[in-house]
């Protein structure tokens, strides 16, 4: 009897004292994210002034989609003409559009609205689909995450902010992997192929993800990816023609080299070091002394190898954890590796931040898997959106390769370490997390 009481002394306060340690720590995740969405907003809301003039990158999809409804669509590559409907809404010049044209079949509507009135619209439209993406994320995978939680957490992340700044549709490319991710946990693998092919106007991130696919074996998701691809590049040519399709085929290889680099920054203000990604990263730490060759080497050998890489978690996975941990390692690599990728493209990390977030807030024993504290810096860091100022101030975005390449280190050691029991859903016994389940 003593034995017994001398027991339940010794279990009651540790567990007492864990509920209290969960209980601060849930106040301290909401009380970070709602105050990292409460910054978000308010760099939102005090920037609409510029906005409403233009000052972001809308007004190329606003002006492209004027240009295909006003029958001027095979100009649409061609910079004199496009900024000559540019300047209506906006006083700054404009690059040259890299996006293929089937996308601005979906812009045309806009058109038909104000340019102010078409950008609320948008912001309205994106804000909706990032509600499906966390719809979708909490309905594909078997943690504890809630619908509340991951919207928060989604919100929380200041590159889907700095899309709605810019007027940006990488939104739409996220919720298009969300799709994909969705249709393949229900084993319609090819259908997820043939979703993903809607996300081609960002090429650089769709292309690289299919050829992991593609290296991993899945040959479902590639059969149902190439009718998608080809349905893409028909209606392309129905938008543009033959001899447009011709002029976007030269923007891309003018844009796709190394050598663009320098040209890119100094008309387009377009600095490499605004990009969070190895290219970026390269480009910031990199001395001036060193050849361009070797630079160009080390960026392609190192896109190869975490491609590969990539491929070789997703190979022979199907379902369960495994599947859900080797899809948010291939779009995080996907996104750290693109070739040409800003701020903005940066809001695909919030489906691995998602999956792989929370599925280490449902595991029991997390000590046995990682240091709790290592997943809490990393979460830090790419939540917290101070730091995004200052790094996009001093173009040094590409620095954001670093915490992120130690997320993918953090997943990956989950994954080679076995993966753990699942908390039930009674569990309320939690240490510190990055998401509460």
């Amino acid at each position: 009897m003593g034995r017994k009481g001398s027991l339940a002394g010794r279990v009651v306060v540790p567990v007492a004292a864990m509920l209290n340690r969960v209980q601060l720590d849930r106040r301290v995740f909401y009380s970070f994210m709602f105050l990292m969405l409460a910054m978000n907003a308010a760099v939102f809301f005090t920037s609409l002034k510029d906005i409403e003039g233009g000052k972001n990158d809308f007004p190329v999809f606003y002006s492209n989609a004027q240009m295909v409804r006003e029958g001027q669509a095979a100009q649409v590559y061609d910079f004199a003409a496009e900024n000559s409907f540019v300047q209506r809404v906006s006083d700054v010049a404009r690059a040259p559009n890299n996006h293929l044209p089937y996308e601005l079949l979906i812009f045309i509507p806009f058109t038909y609205l104000g340019f102010a009135a078409a950008h609320l619209l948008w912001t309205l439209v994106c804000l909706g689909m990032l509600v499906g993406v966390a719809a979708l994320i909490r309905s594909a995978i078997s943690t504890g995450l809630s619908f509340r939680d991951a919207l928060l957490t989604t919100l929380a992340f200041f590159p889907v902010w700095y899309c709605l700044l810019q007027g940006q549709d990488s939104i739409l490319l996220v919720l298009l992997f969300a799709i994909s991710f969705w249709l393949w946990k229900r084993g319609r693998v090819d259908v997820a192929g043939f979703a993903l092919a809607m996300g081609l106007f960002r090429p650089q991130l769709v292309l690289p993800f299919v050829l992991v696919a593609f290296l991993a074996g899945k040959w479902r998701f590639i059969r149902g990816f190439i009718p998608g691809a080809v349905l893409v590049l028909l209606v392309s040519v129905s938008v543009v023609g033959i001899h447009g399709m011709a002029d976007y085929a030269r923007i891309l290889l003018s844009q796709g080299t190394q050598g663009s680099a320098s040209a890119l920054a100094q008309q387009w203000q377009v600095h490499l070091g605004l990009m969070p990604t190895l290219r970026g990263l390269l480009w910031i730490v990199l001395p001036d002394c060193v050849p361009g060759n070797v630079g160009s080497l080390l960026l392609i050998s190192g896109t190869m190898a975490g491609l590969l890489w990539a491929a070789k978690g997703l190979r022979g996975v199907k379902a369960g954890e495994a599947f859900d941990m080797a899809f948010a390692t291939a779009v995080a690599a996907v996104a750290l590796l693109s070739f040409h990728s800003l701020p903005h493209d940066f809001s695909l990390m919030i489906l691995p931040l998602l999956i792989a977030g929370g599925a280490f807030a449902s595991v029991v024993d997390r000590a046995e898997h990682g240091n709790p504290y290592s997943w809490v810096t990393v979460g830090f860091l790419l939540f917290f959106t101070p730091l995004y100022f200052v790094l996009i101030f001093a173009e040094k975005i590409g620095l954001l390769f670093l915490p992120s390449g130690v997320f993918l280190w953090l997943i990956s050691s989950r994954v080679r370490g076995g993966l753990p029991v699942l908390a039930a859903p009674q569990h309320r016994v939690q240490p510190i997390s990055i998401l509460p389940s």
